[in-house]
């Protein structure tokens, strides 16, 4: 991708380590547009070092350098590689069959996400506090191909690895699927943190942040799950939809923000944006930790609220101005019905708890509305949240559930 107005050099050095000549050029493709155009500027560079056609002596090296030069208003995204042959008739880049291709300059997936915000306002925003960009409607292009599943993509943060530590802008994403109802803690009284056989809302030490990131579903084992009051469980078998071992290398610790609050049923203190403050705040039950370093976790309130892209009776702007607590309001249906983080059939957990008790989170109910529950409660779905790594790209795809961007 090449953004507007942007010009790139690609430099490659070109290895003939067999023992025959070789000959090498540069190919391209336009994918979009997909022709050249007088504000589009693709060819050899002026460096006079380099070449894009030449031959190569066994054992040989050369440098060549490759300028695209986007001089439009949107964004323009070229493929372009290094071909081979053993004959002189490259005849790139139509005879692609003669060639070993290798595609270079790819964007981190982060940045390519943030790309596409120009050309898909209807599907993507950057309103919340610190702009970052996230999908929203019911059903937008955010498919992702993850420990082989569909996941979706939440949106780009910029997120820190330890505490205190600098921040990168990183890929979240979301399991399109729940794993299952569990409880979100369901330890006795007394058993660590926890104070009621309702469990606790510290997730730091919470019985379903274990299985997430220390048992069955991290390890892709079967076992025990916390399911109801004083420490019940039920059988659990993540031996097939647990974390691989290729998906766990592209997942990176981070900080999650673990701040609540008692307050949320109003439009003073109820919006996504209020939300998107508590949970990067101070305010939790006595005693708990205010953030937490580690690797799956569950949504946020904040990211179910700014999913949404209103519809015709209700636009997006009227949700945001509204308390998520009464998006359950026959007036406000736009609101969820178009909120790809919606789901009619079961309520789901969130990860922020509500301040004022010990045992008390917050939930995604199944009527839209955002509202606390007993963390031992077992009706409600978990669905696995993630931040990639910085350095994951986007290797293919288009975002589509049949075609779902791909990851290396």
């Amino acid at each position: 991708t090449i953004k507007s107005k942007e010009k790139k050099v690609i430099e490659y050095t070109v290895n003939n380590n067999t023992d025959n000549s070789l000959y090498y050029g540069v190919w391209y493709e336009m994918i979009n547009p997909t022709s050249i155009n007088d504000d589009i500027v693709i060819g050899k560079s002026e460096d006079t070092t380099s070449d894009t056609l030449g031959q190569l002596t066994p054992g040989s090296n050369a440098k060549v350098l490759f300028v695209i030069e986007n001089k439009t208003d949107s964004n323009i995204v070229v493929n372009v590689g290094v071909g081979y042959s053993k004959t002189s008739s490259l005849n790139l880049p139509t005879n692609r069959n003669l060639i070993t291709e290798v595609y270079v300059d790819i964007l981190p997936a982060s940045e390519y996400i943030e790309s596409l915000l120009q050309s898909n306002p209807t599907t993507m925003n950057n309103d919340d506090p610190d702009g970052n960009v996230r999908y929203m409607g019911a059903d937008p292009n955010n498919y992702v191909s993850f420990n082989n599943e569909l996941w979706r993509i939440i949106g780009v943060f910029d997120v820190a690895s330890t505490y205190g530590g600098s921040t990168e802008k990183r890929i979240k994403i979301i399991r399109d699927e729940s794993i299952g109802k569990y409880s979100w803690d369901n330890k006795a009284s007394g058993t660590g943190s926890s104070i009621s056989r309702y469990g606790s809302n510290d997730w730091t030490d919470s019985a379903l942040m274990e299985v997430l990131n220390n048992g069955g579903y991290w390890n892709r084992t079967s076992g025990n799950c916390p399911y109801g009051q004083n420490g019940a469980t039920t059988s659990c078998d993540f031996s097939s939809i647990g974390l691989t071992e290729e998906a766990k290398a592209l997942i990176g610790d981070a900080v999650w923000n673990l701040g609540g609050t008692a307050s949320y049923t109003s439009a003073s203190n109820g919006l996504p944006s209020h939300f998107y403050g508590y949970e990067r705040g101070t305010t939790v039950y006595s005693g708990r930790p205010t953030y937490w370093v580690g690797k799956i976790g569950l949504m946020y309130p904040s990211d179910y609220g700014y999913a949404t892209s209103g519809g015709t009776t209700t636009k997006r702007a009227s949700c945001l101005a509204k308390e998520m607590y009464n998006w359950d309001s026959s007036s406000y249906s736009d609101c969820k019905n178009n909120d790809y983080l919606y789901n009619s059939s079961s309520s789901q957990w969130t990860i922020t708890p509500y301040s004022t008790y010990s045992y008390y989170v917050f939930r995604v109910y199944t009527t839209g509305s955002v509202y606390y529950n007993n963390a031992s409660n077992s009706d409600f779905s978990v669905s696995p949240v993630l931040y990639l790594k910085s350095t994951v790209e986007i290797t293919g795809g288009e975002g589509t559930s049949g075609n779902p961007y791909t990851l290396g």
